[in-house]
């Protein structure tokens, strides 16, 4: 194995496998109306505000999602939403 091997073998044990994320539970209004509710899976130790500032990052993903456009009501296991479509984003309070 060449060196440049060893050290890029060494670089990967390193690196996490995984991105932690934290769940928030939130309400997000669109500029189309539509109401979203769901868990958004933003960066662990980020609050929802900084994840949903933070420009890297054009979509914000949730599940469990129950949307609300008028009178129709979609339940959606996923969604992925550009953040330039949100207006308003509403977070749960905690039960603490």
């Amino acid at each position: 194995m060449s060196s440049l091997s060893m050290r890029n073998a060494g670089l990967a044990a390193r690196l996490p496998t995984e991105r932690v994320r934290t769940l928030q539970e939130v309400a997000l209004m669109m500029v189309d109306g539509t109401e979203v509710h769901g868990m958004l899976h933003r960066a662990q130790g980020t609050r929802t505000l900084d994840f949903l500032n933070r420009q890297s990052e054009a979509f914000v993903a949730l599940t469990g999602v129950t949307m609300y456009r008028g009178e129709e009501t979609e339940m959606v296991p996923f969604i992925a939403i550009n953040k330039a479509h949100i207006l308003r984003v509403l977070e749960a309070e905690d039960d603490a």
